[in-house]
């Protein structure tokens, strides 16, 4: 067989590879198809990271999984040292898939199809997927939504390369690794990701307001969601008249959230000042996990503080992880309706409707039942402190770069739970547990043939 004749085969059968993988995505449920497309793109990176132009050491198999697990998922944990492991390219490559799992897979693929498409208009089985994976108010539409992510996406993280590179040029970089450096932690920043270009994260700029400003302010963007921006970006436009619920919500737990981790840190970590204090809960409630700091020698009290930070996460439709901090308040709206022995759930003087709660309740229960999966796996196979595997297993569902410092010695067996806990936490714990489960749609005429019956709660 010749050079030619070995081509032309290859290229049949990657035809006809693709005809039946299109195939198999046409009979996936929506929340299948989330699934398989952050699992695709984490082994496409592992194995384009496994290149050997792209690490500039030894690196396995497992890590580069790992690696691309964390830089898909907007984690950020590392099982290597990330600054020192990978070539200028490999850097790249784990650039591109922050970039791409901050924004949202379908949210990235629909803005593509929708550019190229002479129709300008998603196909159907298109739309079911980008609202498995962007949860959005009736108020507002996709198409929108799409332009005004995109539109936000680039204006913040250009903004933040600008202040950054104005930064880094004053502080003998040169042009070239300048612009390098300010893109690379602007788009880390926007899409949460906490990745760093140095060994120890941002400790070098604990006394640096322009990097811990900078920071701040992408990483709250990016976590609050691209929601809130095309809410009020109508607003504005006066397309519609009135903030949403979902907005106010979001602005008023973002605030809460701060000033609880903020005042906590300061009061119980000694030698802690109030700005390193603010932006620590920052990166923890934004699931950035940035740190000015040293994670693994704060006290136990400031690890369950973050622990909680971490869970609670950012807002949805965002970059950030974590079970969204709209899903834990309206639990905590429902537990105080219930204490007042009132039937009907209200925040900030709206009624939410019953299937909202229904979405918030199961996923904060089972966010809790992954996590304490993911942390009896990890007590069973490796031989570390117990709250230092309890704040791992944390930090990986919410998607969170923060650690103690104990990724790199996990097993290869803890390393496994860690990527897959990860991957569901950017799935999404409700996504993940659709997707698992064999669904009927005609549920409501099957509840009615059952009998019905009361519980005592």
């Amino acid at each position: 067989m010749n050079t030619k004749e070995f081509w032309i085969k290859t290229r049949d059968i990657l035809k006809v590879s693709m005809r039946k993988y299109s195939l198999f995505l046409l009979h996936l449920t929506p929340h299948q198809n989330i699934a398989q497309t952050v699992l695709s793109y984490t082994f496409v990176g592992a194995i384009i990271l496994s290149l050997p132009f792209m690490t500039s050491t030894s690196v396995s198999l497992l890590d580069n999984l790992f690696t691309a697990a964390a830089a898909v998922s907007t984690a950020g944990l590392q099982s290597v040292n990330f600054a020192d492991s990978y070539t200028f390219l490999g850097k790249l490559v784990v650039l591109i898939l922050i970039q791409i799992g901050g924004l949202g897979y379908m949210t990235f693929s629909s803005f593509v199809y929708l550019s190229f498409s002479e129709r300008h208009r998603l196909r159907h089985h298109q739309q079911e997927s980008l609202s498995a994976e962007v949860s959005l108010p009736k108020t507002l539409d996709i198409k929108l939504f799409l332009r005004s992510a995109f539109v936000f996406t680039i204006i913040a993280e250009s903004i933040g390369t600008v202040f950054l590179f104005n930064y880094f040029r004053h502080h003998d970089y040169t042009l070239l690794n300048a612009l390098w450096y300010s893109v690379f932690h602007s788009i880390s920043a926007f899409c949460t990701a906490g990745y760093a270009l140095w060994n120890n994260g941002l400790e070098n700029f604990v006394d640096s307001k322009t990097i811990t400003i900078v920071i701040s302010c992408l990483t709250l963007a990016g976590s609050m969601g691209f929601i809130v921006v095309t809410d009020v970006f109508n607003f504005i436009r006066r397309k519609t008249t009135s903030i949403s619920l979902t907005t106010k919500m979001i602005v008023v737990a973002t605030f809460l959230m701060l000033a609880f981790g903020t005042m906590t840190l300061f009061v119980t970590t000694p030698g802690l000042t109030f700005g390193e204090a603010c932006f620590q809960s920052i990166a923890a409630m934004t699931t950035a996990g940035f740190h000015t700091v040293n994670v693994g020698l704060l006290s136990s009290c400031s690890l369950l503080i973050l622990i909680v930070l971490m869970s609670v996460g950012g807002a949805p439709s965002g970059t950030a992880g974590g079970m969204k901090m709209t899903a834990f308040f309206s639990v905590m709206a429902v537990m105080y309706t219930r204490l007042q022995l009132r039937t009907r759930v209200q925040v900030l003087g709206r009624r939410v409707p019953l299937m909202r709660l229904y979405a918030a309740t199961s996923t904060f229960l089972l966010y809790t039942m992954f996590l304490l999966t993911s942390i009896f796996l990890l007590t069973w196979t490796e031989n570390l402190p117990f709250l230092n595997l309890v704040f791992e297993s944390s930090a990986a569902l919410s998607t969170s770069g923060l650690s103690t410092g104990i990724t790199a010695s996990l097993s290869w067996m803890g390393k496994l739970i860690i990527i897959g806990t990860m991957i569901i936490g950017r799935i999404g714990v409700l996504t993940f547990g659709v997707a698992l489960m064999n669904h009927d749609d005609d549920d409501e005429n099957e509840a009615g043939t059952k009998p019905t019956e009361d519980l005592a709660i």
